[in-house]
């Protein structure tokens, strides 16, 4: 019974993302959705969420190790960065409470990622704002770059 539940909510949430037009990351809007499609069964919302997250990571150590082949220095100057797979029910507790802002909704969920692990390092606010608007600049401008096309 569970298994069938647990497919109908993936399938839910894949029907949902089909159905967007033109989408080039998951944002807020996609984050927040998922909790709306789990309402009924809360304890789901975790695994979803966790699973996308470690999606994420899982692409991050695939291109370390393919940074590997051209030099053993390269990887570790390159991705000696703020991802770092933190407590996952963290990570998920602090984007739930980045998306909350209504302005920033549009950023993608990698840039939110950076955005909270920098929070959750006690990172300087002047530090994670302009990361955030530089995020937005980033991701306004590819927008219209794509539209224009």
């Amino acid at each position: 019974m569970k298994k069938a539940v647990i497919g109908l909510i993936m399938m839910l949430v894949l029907v949902q993302l089909k159905a967007q037009e033109r989408k080039l990351f998951w944002d807020g809007y996609d984050w927040q959705k998922i909790d709306y499609v789990t309402r009924e069964y809360p304890e789901y919302r975790y695994w979803i969420k966790s699973a996308y997250l470690s999606g994420l990571f899982d692409a991050k150590l695939f291109y370390r190790v393919k940074a590997m082949n051209i030099t053993k220095s390269c990887p570790d100057s390159v991705f000696t960065d703020l991802i770092e797979p933190a407590e996952m029910r963290s990570l998920i507790t602090g984007l739930d409470s980045f998306y909350q802002d209504n302005t920033i909704k549009y950023l993608p969920l990698p840039s939110a990622l950076i955005a909270t692990i920098m929070i959750q390092k006690n990172r300087p606010p002047d530090e994670i704002n302009r990361y955030i608007r530089d995020s937005q600049k980033w991701i306004n401008e590819l927008v219209k770059t794509l539209m224009k096309n």
